[in-house]
């Protein structure tokens, strides 16, 4: 069973932790989603404040230490090592995707879905390091059941 990393932006992590579990129920692929799939003991929390409100901007101020920083960091980029490839949903650029997006195609040399509108897909930079660009999410679960089929 393929293995992709799911790279996302923080504030689509709720929409994107269903369609995760989506997909792998119907399909033969795992998606390894760096915020619910692994031991961050703090996104419970983060998940009980309300985005971008006064609570959650001042638990990112005393949660980003250097120590927290450099576990997350380097906590993703191992993931996406022992990933197959890295899969995407880019609604707006995100410094932290666009990092994961560089790092396995120009480093790791593993494949790199993007599934995006054709405004930012068209751009040098996704162009460049895209293995594959889907316009949809529904784009890119028919390559998925094509490619690796659904689950029996």
């Amino acid at each position: 069973m393929i293995k992709l990393y799911l790279a996302h932006n923080f504030n689509i992590r709720k929409q994107i932790r269903k369609w995760e579990l989506k997909m792998e129920g119907k399909y033969n692929i795992i998606l390894d989603n760096p915020f619910y799939d692994h031991d961050r003991n703090d996104i419970k929390s983060l998940d009980k404040l309300e985005d971008d409100s006064p609570e959650q901007v001042q638990y990112f101020k005393e949660r980003n230490t250097l120590t927290m920083v450099d576990s997350i960091v380097e906590g993703d980029l191992e993931l996406i090592r022992k990933a197959d490839g890295l899969v995407t949903r880019i609604k707006s650029p995100s410094i932290g995707t666009s990092m994961e997006i560089f790092f396995a195609s120009r480093i790791l040399r593993i494949p790199v879905y993007i599934i995006t509108k054709a405004k930012l897909a068209n751009h040098p930079w996704i162009k460049k390091h895209s293995t594959v660009t889907f316009n949809s999410m529904a784009d890119f679960e028919n390559f998925v059941e094509k490619n690796w089929g659904r689950k029996r």
